[in-house]
């Protein structure tokens, strides 16, 4: 039996990817630390009331774009068929979170520390 080192190492980073976020969602938890996935921010943002909503329809694809200003959270959300392309969220200035689809897709199930 042959062993592909390809899918061996997908297979590594992919537990090693798993086990890292679990990490640290177990830490932010027993810490107190208020946090959220790239995924369930976004959710948040969609459907939140005080969002502000554009939609583009660009070379035949429909994007939407998303802001939200809630205290002190500043968020800025693109979409487009449901696909997170980029979220960036701020504090008091302050980055918590800069996701960009086409470099960080893995990490979209990953807690973000939201303080």
């Amino acid at each position: 039996m042959e062993l592909d080192g390809r899918k061996f190492k997908d297979r590594a980073m992919t537990a090693m990817s798993k086990l890292k976020d679990n990490m640290k969602g177990t830490y932010y938890s027993i810490a107190e630390i208020p946090s959220s996935s790239v995924q369930e921010l976004a959710d948040f943002i969609q459907i939140h009331p005080d969002t502000r909503e554009i939609r583009k329809h660009l070379l035949g694809n429909t994007y939407s774009f998303f802001r939200l200003k809630m205290n002190n959270y500043q968020f800025y959300l693109e979409t487009t068929n449901e696909r997170i392309l980029q979220l960036d969220g701020s504090l008091n200035g302050k980055e918590l979170v800069s996701y960009r689809s086409y470099r960080d897709s893995g990490d979209i199930h990953s807690p973000v520390k939201l303080s």
